[in-house]
């Protein structure tokens, strides 16, 4: 199911961000303008778009569309930028897209913090048929986890990154996490972050995540972590 899911991103622009949200039925009728729906249709197409990573755009009215957000795997900024410039009436792309970098720490940080939130039985359904099979106890595959986990392989090894429609997104730079997407319930919002501030060593753990249907909190400014590992203060 296509889903989507919109991120409140404190800067004087609002970008939408592709992650992974209740699709709206059917009967509703939608009031996405069409080319904000084909950009967020051909970003939810990536194939390697996965759960350490949130994509970000904003249309504008010139028919720029302006790319932000976190990449993980290092194609995936180019990856995004190719197929965005092909989507008819898109004028040009900005690509303000970062990598984010690959560490032993950050990696296991990723790791760990991916199998404690999707290995919950209650958050289990923010991520793909795997996550939820696994949080049930159910083998899903055989390959080696240093975990003991079935079907997950090997978290530390570059790359690693689980792709599909995940309704939380982990995005990890300096062993500190930024949690991103749209959940159902506060409780679901506030047990994620439990989740990931108990895994060590995690130093500390923004809680972006927004709830489906309510107005997103704006929190007092604080200093975030950035790829190069200069902090960039939330306005």
């Amino acid at each position: 199911m296509t889903k989507l899911s919109r991120i409140a991103m404190f800067s004087l622009a609002a970008f939408t961000a592709v992650s992974a949200a209740e699709a709206a039925p059917k009967t509703e009728v939608s009031t996405e303008p069409p080319l904000s729906k084909a950009v967020r249709e051909k970003l939810e197409r990536l194939p390697y778009y996965g759960v350490f990573d949130i994509l970000q755009y904003q249309v504008k009215d010139d028919a720029t569309v302006e790319l932000s957000g976190f990449a993980f795997r290092d194609s995936l900024k180019k990856e995004a930028e190719d197929a965005v410039s092909r989507v008819p009436g898109v004028k040009q792309v900005v690509n303000r897209i970062e990598d984010l970098p690959w560490g032993v720490q950050d990696d296991e940080i990723r790791a760990k913090v991916y199998l404690t939130i999707y290995r919950d039985t209650g958050l289990s359904r923010y991520g793909t048929p795997t996550d939820q099979a696994l949080a049930n106890g159910i083998g899903y595959g055989g390959r080696f986890s240093p975990f003991g986990v079935p079907g997950i392989g090997n978290p530390f090894f570059p790359g690693f990154n689980p792709t599909g429609d995940y309704g939380i997104h982990i995005l990890v730079t300096n062993s500190e996490v930024i949690l991103m997407g749209d959940v159902d319930s506060v409780g679901d919002k506030n047990l994620a972050a439990i989740k990931a501030r108990g895994v060590f060593p995690v130093k500390k753990v923004f809680n972006e995540l927004t709830v489906k249907g309510r107005k997103p909190e704006v929190p007092e400014p604080q200093a975030r972590p950035t790829r190069r590992g200069v902090v960039a203060v939330a306005e």
